[in-house]
């Protein structure tokens, strides 16, 4: 009897996994030469795969679906959600670059992958604004971070569902003529 109520405990504790924190983590830099942003973003598979199933409407698992196939969810699912809009109002292009599972996460109950992607912002980034609503549609407690890097400077941003855009703050240095 012991025996049994260990496996069904086991069983119960397998089927109930989840994570307790709802967040996604991403990582941008600006590339003046291509003026582009790059992005990597950085979320658990578990939650992509229930997006993107309840976006589709069918199944859809990293390792079960055709590559070609899973990225083109992802990036539909990503222009849904991730927006970059320059001053002037105008969203940014998406460009899809790719994906790989998190090592450091990879061998853990719950895995991680890293998406990239970049975004055209010929202007720059002085009065850009960013709207990071990945997984909003699954979970209220939603919480996106990004860090933001645009030649020496540095932004830090939390996006929570009660701010879903927000302006990167990255504003012109003059620099003093030597």
């Amino acid at each position: 009897m012991r025996l049994l109520l260990v496996i069904l405990s086991l069983v119960v504790a397998t089927c109930l996994h989840a994570h307790s924190i709802h967040s996604s983590t991403a990582e941008a830099e600006y590339n003046a030469m291509t003026k582009k942003l790059e992005v990597s973003l950085t979320v658990f598979v578990s939650d992509l795969e229930l997006a993107l199933i309840r976006q589709c409407e069918r199944e859809v698992r990293i390792d079960k679906t055709p590559a070609a196939e899973f990225d083109a969810q992802v990036q539909a699912y990503l222009a849904k959600t991730f927006a970059v809009t320059d001053a002037a109002g105008k969203v940014a292009k998406m460009e899809w670059v790719g994906r790989e599972m998190d090592e450091a996460s990879a061998k853990s109950g719950d895995p991680a992958v890293v998406l990239f992607f970049e975004m055209e912002v010929p202007e720059g980034m002085v009065g850009t604004t960013v709207r990071n609503a990945v997984f909003w549609d699954l979970f209220k407690d939603q919480i996106n971070l990004m860090q933001m890097r645009d030649g020496d400077k540095k932004v830090e941003i939390r996006f929570t569902s009660e701010h879903s855009s927000k302006g990167l703050g990255m504003h012109e240095t003059k620099h003093p003529k030597s």
